[in-house]
């Protein structure tokens, strides 16, 4: 099932090719040659009756550690909503040579005229020293998500 998200990407990062990532959409912020490029990238579950965002989180955090050499949960956070319930948690890790934090924020998002829910994580990736400039490009693109009508 397709399900008709929409995002406004921050001034200055640019699309990229999601193929063979599991991810619906991911942007990328341009840096000089060498530089880690950060990235947010948007993956949807399948529809659902009920979505257990402690469980989507958890797998997050389970595809995490298959990856990463070192992997500290810095912090973890329910977002109260009636609407569309959430979960923030931020990770510190390291990818091979690189220092890593990875912003995390698991929504379960109601679909129109029925009563299935899809799991929606939007994550967002850059070094410590990236972080200042990258964050509030992230906070505003999740706040700017939703479903098209």
């Amino acid at each position: 099932m397709s399900v008709p998200l929409g995002v406004d990407v921050p001034e200055g990062w640019q699309a990229v090719d999601p193929a063979d990532t599991g991810a619906v959409l991911i942007v990328v912020l341009p840096v000089p040659e060498g530089e880690f490029r950060p990235n947010i990238t948007v993956g949807v579950g399948d529809p659902a009756e009920h979505v257990d965002l402690d469980a989507a989180a958890d797998a997050a955090r389970a595809r995490l550690t298959e990856l990463a050499t070192e992997l500290e949960l810095r912090s973890r956070k329910h977002i109260e909503s009636a609407l569309t319930p959430g979960l923030t948690q931020v990770f510190d890790l390291l990818l091979g040579p690189l220092r890593l934090v990875q912003s995390q924020v698991h929504l379960a998002v109601p679909l129109p005229d029925t009563a299935h829910h899809v799991a929606v994580e939007l994550a967002c990736t850059c070094t410590p020293s990236q972080a200042e400039r990258v964050v509030p490009d992230f906070q505003r693109f999740v706040s700017s998500f939703h479903l098209r009508s």
